[in-house]
């Protein structure tokens, strides 16, 4: 999802421009690009489950 489509993005979001190139090729991932992976997913899904489960 694009950043300025978000509903409410959180102040610290990851941009989605840090993650949105990451390959798909299950090689193993450094520390760095799975934090950032990761917290922008948990981010997304904070911003919009309440939006669409009301």
């Amino acid at each position: 999802m694009k950043d300025h489509k978000l509903p409410a993005p959180p102040a610290d979001l990851v941009p989605r421009e840090r993650v949105v190139a990451y390959p798909t090729d299950f090689a193993p991932m450094n520390p760095e690009d799975l934090a950032a992976l990761t917290t922008r997913g948990e981010q997304l899904m904070r911003s919009l489950l309440p939006r669409y489960l009301g």
